[in-house]
């Protein structure tokens, strides 16, 4: 996988044309991860940097996630996301392919089959969000990624980073004070 860092959607979906590569995360504006094979990623990398790109960041991962390269995985992920049993959400479940509510079990499991091999609209979900209201994000796990994801979509809204039981406690204590 490698972070194109730079361009937009268009000229990144050409880059993906001409190095058999494909789109595997939108992230914010101006940051677009592809995933391929190594020399698919080699050439989209030279393509990127001839359109342009400001930087492009090899990814440390295990595959080519998000891209047609994990067909082969699906049917085992379909088998075990089959044996969970899950309950109709609280709120509506942003799809990380579609950027559209869900709260529909059968859907959700759908969407969870679909992002091992679609593009993630991290942006768009991001953005829909806003568009209807939510003003807060938080962001529960090490490191501060989405966080900086999210205050490049719409730097308006309140982001929060819990990584650890301090961060739970400090978050207790100001909701209690207000």
């Amino acid at each position: 996988m490698l972070a194109i860092i730079g361009l937009d959607v268009d000229t990144v979906e050409d880059v993906c044309l001409h190095s058999k590569s494909t789109i595997s995360n939108i992230n914010c504006p101006g940051q677009i991860i592809i995933s391929g094979a190594t020399d698919a990623l080699a050439e989209a990398s030279k393509l990127a940097r001839m359109k342009g790109a400001r930087r492009l960041i090899p990814l440390k991962v295990s595959g080519a996630f998000h891209s047609p390269l994990m067909e082969p995985i699906m049917a085992e992920f379909d088998e075990v996301i089959s044996n969970f049993i899950f309950h109709p959400p609280v709120i509506p479940l942003i799809a990380n392919v579609t950027a559209q509510p869900l709260t529909d079990v059968d859907f959700i499991k759908e969407e969870l089959l679909k992002q091992l091999r679609h593009c993630i609209q991290w942006q768009p979900s991001i953005e829909y969000m806003t568009r209807n209201g939510v003003t807060s994000f938080y962001e529960i796990g090490p490191g501060r990624v989405l966080c900086g994801l999210i205050k490049r979509i719409d730097p308006r809204v309140q982001i929060f980073n819990i990584s650890g039981i301090e961060d739970v406690t400090q978050l207790e204590n100001s909701a209690t004070s207000n």
